[in-house]
């Protein structure tokens, strides 16, 4: 009698994990972006390192040329 309220039990815990499960899936795939709203942060974060480097660079001329 116990293995059957046991196995009652598991299986209700198992619905509740499954539900929880789905749950975050919905969530989870609803925060995704566009495509276009990823290839724009990208090309803004390549154009920003781009510029820190130019920076740099320029820096790195400016010090060295002025001994």
């Amino acid at each position: 009698m116990s293995s059957n309220e046991e196995l009652e039990q598991m299986n209700e815990r198992m619905d509740r994990l499954e539900q929880k499960f789905d749950h975050l899936a919905y969530h989870l795939q609803g925060n995704r972006r566009s495509p276009a709203t990823r290839f724009l942060i990208g090309f803004a974060v390549v154009l920003a390192i781009l510029l820190i480097l130019m920076l740099c660079i320029g820096v790195i001329q400016f010090v060295s040329n002025a001994n």
